[in-house]
């Protein structure tokens, strides 16, 4: 699914955006999107209140923080107090949509992957008659698994290419450092759920899956209640953005009755021979070696990880949530370093075996359009793209970024393949888990159990 942020925007800013009242009491999906029916909104005039809100909050914010935001940030707040309607992005005709993802340096991905799956969905609609009656256009950027370098492309997609909204696919600080920029540009982002600290405060942001956080109580009653495992351990990368999973996750172990006997922090760039020593040390102690552990690492650190451990006979249950290590083209390297690996993760999507019962629209959509059957990736960035066109639709035609946030707000959407997303509370909309369990026989994830709340 994956640092300290380079673009210059403090913690804690607030996204600078109001809403419309008339556009919001649209519905959240159309029949042309062949969603299910059940996305709620309140009224129009509920939602023009929460727009109005939201564009007072990102005024005050604007001031407060006055001398570290972007010229195109002061001026989103200052259309945002004043009820304006920033139409960037949108044409009589076209939404125009920037998407990152670390097509290199997290992973050996496929570059096509990324390339054939990036507007899969948007093609699929496009063909259908588009979002009220606008057809969809993305341009898509590889963000190098880099902080620095996903804000230079998401300023690149803002600045040069005049996006509508940012779409995150994968890597946390990526993600992060992004809609941080996001937010001192005025830019609507989504993303799949990450770090609730670093983007609690941004107006703008919406997490499309449970955040890392909120899924640590999960995993704990996982590895309690369906591993039958007494003693855990986890492994994480050394970046700031992991730390309020890491203490939520302890904490979840405790409470659950677990005990943590293995801790360890990597740097995010390690090297291999570092990540293969830390797999040999996980089992340093025999006596209290974990019976599972939760990598929250890059899919190719973590891989180096699990051949150190497999090399000192070490072989935990890997466990854990995000959206990259559970992908085929990861489990395919951990189960060629080691051939009897046992892994389990948390994913927004369900396995590839059962996409066709979950959405037969996918496989046909990829052999109409590149003339063979689609991969995993693919599947994942078409229910992504499903809830952002769910998302998409709600204002109707009165589209603006202002009236994308209000809408968006307080709303529910039900599409079918990630699990229902519920803004109700917050932006983090994560509601349910799907459970990828790796069958390296058939060197691939299958889907374990789906949209799961609790275990």
């Amino acid at each position: 699914m994956l640092l300290a942020t380079a673009c210059g925007q403090k913690e804690g800013v607030h996204t600078l955006a109001a809403g419309s009242g008339a556009a919001s009491g649209a519905t959240g999906a159309d029949a042309g999107l062949g969603l299910s029916p059940d996305v709620k909104s309140g009224s129009g005039a509920a939602q023009g209140a929460e727009g109005a809100a939201i564009g007072r909050t990102g005024a005050a914010a604007g001031a407060a923080n006055s001398g570290s935001q972007s010229a195109a940030g002061k001026a989103a707040a200052a259309g945002a107090a004043q009820g304006g309607s920033d139409t960037t992005g949108v044409s009589a005709d076209t939404i125009t949509l920037g998407v990152h993802g670390p097509v290199t340096g997290a992973a050996p991905f496929p570059a096509t992957s990324f390339d054939l799956g990036k507007d899969l969905f948007f093609n699929f609609i496009n063909e259908k008659g588009g979002i009220a009656g606008r057809k969809v256009k993305v341009v898509f950027e590889d963000d190098g698994y880099n902080p620095s370098q996903a804000v230079a492309v998401c300023k690149k997609m803002v600045q040069q290419d005049h996006v509508f909204m940012l779409v995150g696919l994968g890597g946390t600080d990526q993600i992060v450092a992004c809609s941080q920029y996001a937010a001192s540009a005025g830019v609507p982002y989504t993303s799949e759920g990450v770090s609730e600290h670093a983007l609690s405060t941004l107006s703008n942001y919406f997490g499309l899956s449970m955040t890392y956080k909120a899924q640590g109580l999960l995993l704990a009653q996982y590895m309690k209640n369906v591993l039958h495992v007494t003693r855990v351990g986890m492994i994480r990368a050394n970046t700031a953005n992991f730390d309020d999973a890491h203490t939520a996750f302890l904490q979840a172990a405790q409470q659950a009755g677990l005990q943590v006997t293995f801790d360890r922090a990597l740097d995010k760039n390690a090297d291999n021979q570092t990540a293969f020593s830390a797999g040999g040390s996980i089992c340093g102690n025999r006596a209290s070696a974990p019976e599972a552990v939760y990598p929250l690492l890059s899919p190719s650190i973590w891989v180096q990880v699990v051949a150190g451990a497999n090399a000192q006979a070490c072989n935990p249950i890997w466990s854990g949530v995000g959206i990259t290590a559970g992908l085929n083209t990861v489990g395919t390297a951990a189960c060629g370093v080691a051939p009897t690996t046992k892994a389990h993760f948390f994913s927004p999507f369900p396995g590839l075996n059962v996409a066709d019962q979950v959405d037969p629209d996918y496989n046909r959509a990829y052999r109409q359009q590149h003339g063979q059957a689609g991969d995993d990736i693919g599947w994942g960035i078409w229910g992504l793209e499903k809830v952002v066109s769910a998302m998409l639709a709600a204002p109707g035609r009165n589209l603006s970024r202002q009236s994308f946030i209000s809408a968006s707000t307080g709303k529910s959407y039900t599409t079918g393949v990630w699990p229902t997303v519920n803004f109700a509370v917050s932006h983090f909309g994560g509601t349910a888990v799907h459970v990828l369990q790796l069958d390296c026989t058939k060197q691939q994830y299958v889907s374990e159990q789906m949209n799961k709340s609790s275990f």
